[in-house]
C-alpha cells in the first residue's frame, strides 16, 4: 500500500508540542504519540478521517486491539518496501524504525523525530519488539485498551480548549470494563529468593552483581523501575538517601537499606571498570584510587564464595570504599568524564559500548520474569511486585499510611491506603482468632 505519511491524527505534532511546552516528561510525551498513532493507523486502514470517525468506529477500535489487529497493520506500516517515508519534514528509515530530521529542520521537527522514532521502534517489527506481550497473548487487555483511549480523550479535550472542531466529545468515548482482582503480593520468603536468584542463575558475576543491586534497591527503597533505570552515578553516597524524581516530575527522596547499600558497593566495583569505552582510559579510573593495588583481586575475586577476603572487604559497612569513590569523583568532576552518567549499564549486547548506555526496562522485567519462573513462585511478580511488598510490608509492621505515601511518592492518600488494606495478613489472622467455628 503507496503512501507518503505514516498516519497520524489531525494536529498530532502540536498536541504533543504542547505537552513539551508544559513540561511533560519525555516518556509521558512518548506515551501520548504511541497511543494516538495506533487510533491514527486504524482510521488509516478503515479509511476514515479523525474528524469524521464515529462512536461506532470507538466500539469497533476497542475489538481492533483486543484481537492484535493493530500489530498487523502496524507490521505492514513498517514492512513497506518503500525505503523512505515522509512526515512533517521528517525521514523514517523503514529498516529499523529510527526517523531522522532533514537538513534545515527545526527544534520541533527534531523532538518530534526523536519521539516517533521511539513510537515506530517500538510498535511495529523489530529484532527485540516492545510489544512482546500483545503480541503473544493475541492483543491487549482492558487495562492497555483504556489507557489507549484515555489518550484520545485528552486529546479531544485539548482540541476543545484551542476552539478546534471534534468529531466527537471526550465523554462520548465510553472505558471499558475491567476486572477487578485482588492485588496478590508474594511472600517475604519468595521475595527474598527471587531478589538473591541472580547470584545463583546468572553465569556472568558483572550481570550477577548489577541484577542483585537492582533487585536489592527496588525492595529496599520501594522505587518504580523506571526511577532504579534512570539512576545516575552521581545521586549515589554512603549514607543512602537518594533524592528521586519519579511521576509528574515530582522529587521525593527515598532511602537504602544496609543491606543495599553493601550490595551497591559491591556492583560499584565492577561499574567503575566500564566508566570508559576505550579500554585504554581504564587506567584514569585506577590510578585515581586505590583500585590499581586491587586489580588482581578484581579480576579473580570470587563474590559468590562468603568467605573469600573480597566478598568480605565489600560487604564491611564502613568500609563502603567503591560508593567514597564515586562521591570522591562527582566532588572533583572527574565524574562528569564517564562515557555514561547511568548507574546500571549493560554489559553486552545491543547498549554496550555505547556513549550514554542504560540498562532498559524490557531486559530488566524479561529478567525478573525469568528468575520468577526458574524459582517457581507462584504469585505473578514483576519489578512493581517489589514495590508493592515494599509498602506491604512495611505497613503490616505498622508503618503509617502517611510515611508510606512519602516514600512511595504517591500524589493522594488513598492511592497509599490501596497497598495497606491488600495486605491479607490480617484478614487472615481475623478469621483465625475469632470465627465461632475455628476448630
Amino acid at each position: 500500500m503507496p503512501m507518503e505519511t505514516f498516519p497520524k491524527l489531525d494536529d498530532q505534532d502540536d498536541f504533543l508540542l504542547y505537552l513539551r511546552n508544559n513540561n511533560y516528561s519525555d516518556q509521558t510525551i512518548i506515551n501520548y504519540a504511541r497511543d494516538l498513532c495506533i487510533f491514527a493507523v486504524f482510521l488509516y486502514f478503515r479509511n476514515t478521517s479523525f474528524i469524521n470517525c464515529t462512536k461506532k468506529d470507538i466500539s469497533m477500535f476497542k475489538g481492533y486491539l483486543m484481537e492484535g489487529n493493530h500489530l498487523k497493520d502496524l507490521d505492514t506500516i513498517r514492512k513497506n518496501d518503500i525505503e523512505k517515508l515522509r512526515g512533517s519534514g521528517r525521514l523514517v528509515n523503514s529498516q529499523n524504525g529510527m526517523i531522522t530530521p532533514l537538513n534545515g529542520s527545526n527544534f520541533e521537527d527534531e523532538y518530534l523525530a526523536r519521539v516517533y522514532s521511539k513510537v515506530y521502534g517500538s510498535l511495529g517489527i523489530s529484532e527485540y519488539p516492545q510489544n512482546k506481550a500483545a503480541r503473544k497473548n493475541g492483543g491487549l487487555d482492558p487495562v492497555s485498551i483504556n489507557r489507549t483511549l484515555s489518550a484520545i480523550r485528552r486529546f479531544l479535550k485539548l482540541r476543545i480548549s484551542w476552539d478546534l472542531p471534534i468529531p466527537m466529545p471526550p465523554d462520548a468515548i465510553e472505558m471499558m470494563k475491567t476486572e477487578k482482582r485482588v492485588k496478590k503480593v508474594a511472600s517475604e520468603e519468595d521475595l527474598v529468593r527471587l531478589i538473591e536468584s541472580p547470584m545463583q542463575f546468572e553465569p556472568d558475576e558483572k550481570v550477577a552483581l548489577r541484577n542483585r543491586c537492582m533487585l536489592e534497591m527496588l525492595f529496599a527503597t520501594g522505587m518504580r523501575i523506571s526511577e532504579l533505570i534512570n539512576l545516575d552515578l552521581e545521586q549515589i553516597n554512603v549514607k543512602g538517601k537518594l533524592y528521586i524524581l519519579g511521576k509528574g516530575k515530582k522529587e521525593r527522596s527515598v532511602f537504602m537499606t544496609d543491606r543495599s547499600l553493601s550490595w551497591l558497593n559491591a556492583y560499584l566495583r565492577v561499574r567503575l571498570k566500564f566508566a570508559f569505552t576505550d579500554p585504554d582510559r581504564e587506567n584514569e579510573v585506577l590510578k585515581m584510587s586505590d583500585l590499581l593495588t586491587d586489580r588482581e583481586t578484581l579480576e579473580e575475586g570470587d563474590v559468590s564464595d562468603p568467605n573469600s577476603d573480597l566478598n568480605l572487604n565489600m560487604f564491611d559497612n564502613d568500609n563502603r570504599k567503591y560508593i567514597k569513590l564515586i562521591e570522591d569523583y562527582r566532588e572533583s568532576g572527574f565524574l562528569n568524564s564517564f562515557d555514561s552518567p547511568a548507574l546500571f549499564i549493560p554489559f553486552s549486547g545491543r547498549g554496550a559500548n555505547k556513549k550514554d548506555a542504560r540498562i532498559s526496562t524490557n531486559y530488566f522485567q524479561d529478567k525478573i520474569a525469568e528468575y520468577r519462573r526458574k524459582l517457581g513462585i507462584q504469585i505473578p511478580t514483576s519489578a512493581h511486585s517489589l514495590r508493592h511488598g515494599f509498602a506491604t510490608y512495611l505497613a503490616e509492621n505498622g508503618a503509617s499510611p502517611a510515611a508510606l505515601q512519602v516514600l512511595l511518592g504517591h500524589a493522594s492518600l488513598n492511592t497509599t491506603t490501596r497497598y495497606v488494606h491488600a495486605s491479607e495478613k490480617y484478614a487472615e489472622e481475623t478469621v483465625e482468632k475469632l470465627h465461632p467455628l475455628q476448630h
